[in-house]
């Protein structure tokens, strides 16, 4: 006689681009059923109604359902933390999208939340979960190229068209020292190690009609293990999307898709990898299996409360470094 496994009851708050991601994810997996999508009722129009989840508006019957087993926040940065922290209180686990929120108390909230609750939780770093960028983790995780000491990544976007709704809003918009830089800021914290001391400057000279404080946006980066680092930040740019990485060891180097290292005789120039670098925001559904598997084993998630936090914490020293014009300590959970 077969055994039928009871499936997680999920709901998705937020319907956006990348809630609608997260949703398309959770129907193709036949460890969950989807019992609500929870936005309003225009929003929930725009999505096809496969299945029999419900769409409501108010986060509350979401938080309330019994049926509901684990939440996807994908709403607006200003709205992660309290949503979060409802989900976490009712003894729900979270998948909350990047970044984790936009204060470092928000942050310090979460974090306890998680530890007196004991949920899962996993951040919306994607840039873990692309295979391209798990491959160049391996690289430097072996003797390959060296112990690091340089490392650098660029989130380069230009975000023009997408300034609208909350993202047009001052009072929402945030800061995209965070709201960006969480992408490369966590790529490096992952392959490198944590980050003590940030240095930033910035302008906005790229899309002035913006309603972020700059748009332009340079941080150094002090590791704890002694190794440098920089992140470039701009979304006002006219170039194709891009986010880049080198990494340099005392044995090799790695610019994007590309290695030099001396372990292999003979080698005189660059070396072109095998990897195929597609868009980052394709693995959704590897996300979602990673939290999937850690609920089902009872294991902790590829990214927990608290690396979220630490990678937005990174970020805030960048914002306070710009406006001191001072290197400023990163601050420790």
């Amino acid at each position: 006689m077969e055994v039928r496994m009871e499936r997680i009851g999920v709901a998705v708050v937020g319907l956006g681009y990348a809630g609608r991601q997260h949703l398309d994810a959770y129907l193709k997996n036949p460890a969950v059923e989807v019992k609500m999508v929870c936005d309003t009722p225009a929003a929930c129009e725009k999505i096809p109604m496969s299945g029999h989840f419900r769409c409501v508006a108010d986060l509350k019957e979401v938080i309330e359902s019994d049926d509901v087993a684990l939440v996807s926040i994908c709403t607006p940065d200003y709205l992660h933390c309290e949503q979060a922290l409802a989900a976490i209180n009712a003894g729900k686990h979270v998948f909350c999208e990047k970044p984790l929120a936009t204060s470092i108390p928000e942050c310090e909230r979460i974090v306890d939340a998680v530890g007196r609750k004991g949920v899962k939780f996993l951040t919306g770093q994607v840039l873990r979960f692309a295979p391209f960028f798990i491959s160049l983790k391996k690289i430097c995780d072996s003797d390959l190229i060296g112990r690091v000491f340089f490392a650098e990544s660029d989130y380069i976007h230009d975000l023009r068209p997408f300034l609208h709704g909350w993202r047009a809003n001052p009072a929402t918009a945030g800061d995209i020292t965070v709201g960006g830089g969480c992408y490369s800021v966590d790529l490096l914290r992952w392959i490198v190690g944590d980050v003590e001391e940030v240095y930033a400057t910035g302008n906005k000279l790229s899309a002035t009609v913006s309603p972020f404080p700059v748009d332009n946006v340079i941080m150094t980066l002090k590791f704890a293990d002694g190794a440098i680092g920089k992140v470039q930040i701009t979304v006002g740019c006219r170039r194709p999307y891009a986010l880049n990485l080198s990494i340099y060891g005392t044995k090799g180097t790695i610019i994007n898709d590309r290695m030099f290292t001396e372990q292999i005789d003979g080698l005189e120039d660059f070396i072109t990898l095998p990897l195929a670098k597609k868009s980052e925001f394709q693995y959704y559904d590897r996300e979602i299996d990673a939290l999937i598997s850690s609920i089902l084993n009872n294991s902790e998630t590829p990214v927990p409360a608290i690396d979220g936090a630490k990678t937005v914490a990174v970020c805030i020293a960048g914002i306070e470094a710009m406006k001191t014009n001072r290197p400023v300590r990163v601050h420790s959970f």
